[in-house]
């Protein structure tokens, strides 16, 4: 049997069109990749110095408290930049704002670690925290974007696997170096990770934008002022505010709560976080996947998520052992949480995605700082087992806010495809 001339055009355009979605959908998933890695240079710039405080307080002949600045002064200054930096630089190319961004972590951390002064290197270390949540926002916003519809949430949580790999693996390898090589090599490290994301942005990410643009400057100015005087923004904004305090107040000492209370020696500490990390990053995977099918669902039943586990704390914290399972399941909580906090500002401000996640990097910065703050009383005054207590009482005032926040918010991010049909 042969085929008409009609009948093999048409087979050969058919198959034209299955190898071009083909190609779309393997390039969709490479810019994700991309994106991800992105992320995790930078977050492993920013974390990545945790370990190496007494190695920078050695270095440059400072107080360990001092050494601190380069941790307390970064997250204040990503704070502060997470909100305006993206309406700033909006009429910006996005690839080329990017790019940028990677390019100043690259020569920041090379200088950073060829200075000698602390002035000098505090500066090189603070000089990128400007632009770190242009691309974070900027990141999660083209996942959204080139997502499929109703499949946000899974494309943003992708690309936070790279935040949350940048905080389990940057402080171990980091310490690592620094201890076996130097402070300098462990900041040349932080470059040559930036290096690789600035290459990979180079050649993959779009050198158009994404988004459509808007006419005229008067229009952009509008949008985001109707947008920014949304409450249902700014309950939502505190929803995130709420989250990341309830993340940071226990886990901002977890460290001393293992080895205090559950008798971790250094080894099973060190593996416990890594334990802890990876699960995080299986927490990121399920809720991309439960956030793009039942939002609403999931964001009202986290916080009793999350008090299961701060109970669990408290009944098994003098178990070395028993602390093991408890581990696996509180890092997998959190990473849900990191993807709620993020989806709780987007599901607010779908029509001004840059400038949720610029909102979203920022109080999500001021809830660590609130975490760590109240741990930090609840630790000096009545001691480390008060600090899953404290959390489930923050809990119950996050879940009341979310009711609220529930009620404000008609529609959610992922529920587009239902509205349509």
């Amino acid at each position: 049997m042969t085929l008409s001339n009609s009948q093999n055009r048409y087979f050969m355009s058919l198959h034209k069109s299955h190898r071009k979605k083909r190609s779309y959908m393997r390039n969709k998933k490479l810019l994700i990749l991309t994106l991800a890695i992105g992320t995790f240079s930078i977050l492993n710039t920013e974390v990545g110095i945790l370990g190496i405080l007494p190695i920078i307080s050695q270095r440059f002949g400072v107080s360990t408290a001092t050494s601190g600045l380069f941790v307390s002064m970064f997250a204040l200054i990503v704070a502060i930049f997470g909100s305006i930096m993206p309406i700033i630089v909006r009429k910006i190319n996005r690839r080329k704002i990017m790019l940028a961004t990677l390019l100043l972590f690259v020569v920041s951390n090379i200088l950073g670690g060829l200075v000698t002064n602390f002035g000098l290197a505090l500066f090189f270390r603070l000089l990128p925290a400007v632009l770190h949540p242009v691309y974070c926002s900027l990141a999660f916003t083209i996942a959204a974007e080139v997502s499929d519809m109703g499949e946000a949430s899974k494309a943003v949580s992708r690309v936070m696997i790279g935040v949350s790999a940048g905080t389990v693996l940057g402080t171990p390898i980091t310490t690592l170096i620094a201890n076996n090589v130097s402070y300098s090599a462990a900041m040349y490290f932080f470059a040559l990770v930036s290096l690789a994301a600035l290459v990979l942005n180079y050649f993959l990410l779009p050198k158009q934008d994404t988004k459509e643009t808007t006419s005229t400057e008067d229009k952009e100015k509008a949008s985001v002022q109707q947008v920014l005087v949304k409450q249902s923004l700014w309950v939502s904004g505190a929803g995130t505010i709420l989250i990341g305090s309830v993340l940071f107040v226990v886990y901002g000492y977890v460290s001393d709560l293992l080895s205090q209370l559950s008798n971790f020696s250094a080894t099973q500490l060190s593996l416990a976080l890594f334990i802890f990390g990876l699960m995080s990053i299986v927490g990121n995977l399920i809720a991309g996947n439960v956030l793009s099918r039942a939002p609403r669902k999931l964001v009202i039943i986290y916080p009793f998520l999350m008090i299961v586990v701060y109970l669990l704390i408290i009944a098994l914290a003098q178990s070395t052992l028993l602390m093991f399972p408890v581990i696996l399941l509180w890092g997998m909580i959190y990473g849900i949480g990191n993807n709620i906090q993020q989806y709780l500002i987007s599901a607010a401000i779908p029509e001004s995605l840059d400038l949720a996640n610029g909102l979203f990097i920022s109080l999500g910065n001021v809830g660590t700082t609130i975490g760590t703050s109240v741990g930090g009383i609840l630790l000096s005054s009545s001691g480390l087992i008060m600090l899953p207590i404290g959390g489930i009482v923050m809990l119950l005032v996050t879940f009341a806010v979310i009711l609220v926040r529930n009620k404000m918010v008609h529609s959610e991010l992922n529920e587009i495809e239902s509205q349509i049909k």
